[in-house]
């Protein structure tokens, strides 16, 4: 039951990104918007890879100090961004999903996955909303690729021992790259408008810190190690806007 009232939480919050936009988009994309902008749509999967500043030290009951290592996950986003009045500034909204990723057990039944006979998948949904600012635009680089640093609010499962809900609010801090070596392909064409992206991820709060226990019986000595790297295709679900 959780489960289906975060999930339903998640999709209400991305459809009032699309709602705030709504009256941006009933004009007919005027070259500058007076609040809003039409928001485009973009299908985003890729390879997360965690830790990459090596990941923090652990010890669990027992046993002997070591490092968590880095891993390697399929990540689906769906991503949707929307320009404002403001030059260089957008709002994006994105839900993240790791279909493949697994955990020790069943966070709504508590069965663990050997009681269940098998691997247990931690592929709830999480979800970003924030704002953007254009570091670079393809015009500066020749149509190369384009920079961007983002500023989101993280809601994804709790991390400390002592949070009181399943999911929580996290700072995210993103720098978000776009190559597009698809720009010679015919203009008309889908692929023109597909590029390959990076994402540098640090989650700045809401993680685990020195001295905390999670999950019980496993005590991490030092502080969280959070950057993680996605590379990945932008496939644009909507057409580009200008």
């Amino acid at each position: 039951m959780r489960g289906r009232t975060h999930g339903a939480a998640m999709l209400a919050a991305t459809a009032c990104l699309f709602w705030l936009a709504a009256p941006a988009a009933a004009q007919q994309a005027p070259p500058r918007c007076r609040v809003v902008c039409t928001p485009s749509v973009a299908a985003m999967p890729g390879l997360l890879r965690t830790h990459l500043a090596g990941g923090p030290r652990v010890q669990s009951t027992g046993g002997t100090a070591h490092r968590l290592p880095s891993s390697s996950a399929l990540e689906l986003i769906l991503a949707a961004a929307a320009r404002t009045a403001v030059p260089r500034v957008s709002l994006f909204g994105s839900v993240q999903w790791l279909p493949n990723a697994g955990e020790a057990h069943n966070p709504f039944t508590l069965y663990t996955a050997n009681e269940l006979g098998g691997r247990v998948h931690a592929n709830a949904p999480t979800l970003t909303v924030g704002g953007s600012v254009s570091l670079l635009d393809a015009d500066a680089t020749r149509g190369l690729f384009d920079l961007a640093a983002n500023v989101g609010d993280l809601f994804s499962e709790a991390a400390r021992p002592d949070d009181r809900a399943a999911y929580t609010h996290k700072l995210d801090l993103d720098l978000v790259a776009h190559a597009h070596v698809f720009a010679s392909a015919p203009t008309r064409t889908y692929l023109h408008a597909a590029s390959v992206f990076g994402i540098l991820d640090y989650v700045a709060t809401g993680l685990p810190q020195a001295g905390d226990e999670v999950p019980a019986g496993r005590r991490f000595l030092t502080d969280a190690r959070p950057l993680a790297l996605i590379v990945g295709l932008a496939l644009p679900l909507t057409p580009t806007q200008p």
